[in-house]
């Protein structure tokens, strides 16, 4: 079983290496909306979005402050969203688990326990070596099912 999620593990990590080696790495996008403050890279143009309709719209400075002002709140609005799914996400994993239990044996529980335990060890693995490699941001329940 460990040797079947070591396995996993390099097949994850080489495929995601390769997918970023790709697209330039975090933060690229290309030629999309892109992700306001978080170094997106558009067309050759670094920097915040502010900054691009600064310069391509010729905003003065209130513009420019009203237009970060809302930028940020989006992204406050953004946030609450995105709290308020995993919350949702976590009750119907919980909901899930319970109702699988319920219709397992006494052994099968401990192995469906052991399976649980096992995956959520892969996914903090997972988010440890994100983090060194520069791919943090990823929340620890991003990639539950």
């Amino acid at each position: 079983m460990k040797k079947t999620l070591l396995i996993a593990l390099i097949l994850t990590l080489s495929a995601g290496m390769a997918i970023a080696q790709q697209k330039g790495g975090p933060g690229f996008s290309q030629g999309g909306a892109g992700n306001p403050g978080q170094g997106s890279f558009q067309a050759g143009n670094r920097g915040n979005p502010v900054d691009r309709l600064t310069e391509r719209l010729g905003l003065d400075e209130t513009q420019a402050a009203e237009i970060a002002l809302i930028f940020e709140e989006n992204q406050l609005l953004r946030d609450e969203e995105r709290d308020r799914n995993r919350a949702i996400s976590d009750e119907i994993r919980v909901n899930t688990h319970a109702r699988i239990m319920e219709v397992l044996g006494p052994e099968q529980q401990a192995l469906f326990e052991a399976q649980l335990r096992d995956r959520d060890q892969l996914r903090q693995a997972l988010e440890e070596i994100r983090a060194d490699r520069g791919f943090g941001g990823r929340g620890p329940r991003d990639c539950d099912n």
